[in-house]
């Protein structure tokens, strides 16, 4: 079998990161989502507000972020 020659097209594809940088809130939503253990989805929704994180989430975000955990979920 030949070698077949990549056309530019395609080498100035391969050339491209194959990962690009996270927007700081994303990757800020990532982390909180790694740190409690759910889906980023579920931070996004406390966030919003329609959900809350049980008590032991709370305190482990609280931790995490170095704030007390009555002040976190409190407007």
């Amino acid at each position: 079998m030949k070698y077949k020659k990549k056309s530019v097209f395609r080498q100035m594809y391969d050339t491209l990161p194959t990962e690009r940088p996270q927007a700081p809130k994303t990757a800020w939503v990532n982390e909180i989502a790694a740190v409690a253990k759910v889906h980023p989805t579920t931070v996004r929704c406390w966030l919003a507000g329609t959900q809350k994180p049980d008590e032991l989430r709370t305190d482990i975000i609280a931790k995490h972020l170095g704030v007390s955990a009555k002040e976190l979920f409190n407007s």
